[in-house]
């Protein structure tokens, strides 16, 4: 309850359920007591979290800043793995994972390494989906060098839009200019994209917003076959990383006048991964077999 909802109702919330009193202090001493003690094993144990599927899996991460008491907003690290065959249809406008596994940490790149690393090491035919970040770039071709990297084509088409939008004053004219490039991102001509974005003659603001397409086209051209891709039926977007940050870290912990201390983020967004990724026989085994 403590890791679902604010210790005040979740206290509130066991009273009417069981007529217990617990104390929102007292659950949230529990929440970072077990959480403390699940990432010591965890650090201890790397198998734990590690998907058992050995078939084709997809890697995703993300930062998403969160309110500390220490240190204001604070960039906290969190990633998404799922099997290929999780990724399930609903519907032909809705599309759902059957199982996920998350991992989660508040502070500097090598750490949320050594914590993910584990996580993935294992798994030999591996997706990884982002935007243009560089540390995950970074981190991908060093560690996965001849795994599938995808830009994510939503981050892609967005930063297009948004230098289209400066550059090319008709509406009409613009919107025609973004189809032809949208058509050559589909046709595996990410190359010509570059030369039409770089053949344009612009000032001010949209030449500030051209040369900044350029680079992040430059960095991730190659990460920018969105015709191959389709072809495998690989997913282009990253819109799973971006539900894992609604679902796993802002329902709990961007609330309303929330501000975190360091240590209590790092072990809230621990308990919300667990639960997330089906692991809670984790903290019950801690719980029921403390030694």
């Amino acid at each position: 309850m403590g890791q679902a909802q604010v210790f005040e109702e979740a206290s509130q919330c066991i009273a009417r359920l069981t007529g217990s009193s617990v104390t929102a202090k007292q659950l949230e001493r529990l929440c970072h007591c077990y959480a403390q003690l699940a990432e010591e094993q965890q650090a201890q144990e790397a198998d734990a979290l590690r998907p058992k599927d050995s078939g084709q899996h997809y890697a995703m991460a993300d930062g998403g800043m969160v309110l500390t008491r220490e240190d204001d907003w604070r960039e906290l690290k969190l990633a998404r793995i799922f099997a290929a065959h999780d990724h399930l249809s609903e519907s032909e406008e809705r599309n759902f994972i059957h199982q996920s596994n998350y991992v989660a940490h508040l502070g500097s790149h090598r750490a949320f390494y050594n914590k993910l690393l584990p996580v993935t090491d294992t798994l030999p035919n591996l997706v990884w989906i982002a935007d243009g970040a560089r540390w995950i770039w970074n981190m991908v071709a060093t560690h996965y060098p001849n795994s599938v990297q995808i830009l994510d084509y939503y981050h892609c088409k967005e930063k297009l839009c948004e230098f289209a939008i400066e550059a090319i004053k008709n509406p009409t004219k613009r919107s025609e200019w973004i189809e032809e490039q949208e058509y050559l991102f589909f046709a595996d001509q990410a190359e010509i994209v570059l030369a039409n974005v770089s053949l344009m003659s612009c000032q001010g603001k949209a030449r500030q917003l051209q040369r900044s397409l350029l680079t992040y086209y430059e960095n991730n051209v190659h990460r920018m076959r969105y015709k191959t891709y389709r072809d495998q039926n690989f997913l282009i977007g990253s819109g799973p990383m971006e539900a894992a940050h609604r679902h796993v870290i802002q329902h709990r912990m961007k609330l309303s006048g929330q501000r975190w201390t360091i240590r209590g983020a790092q072990q809230m967004a621990t308990l919300r991964c667990l639960n997330k990724s089906g692991q809670w026989k984790r903290i019950k085994d801690l719980i029921c077999h403390p030694n």
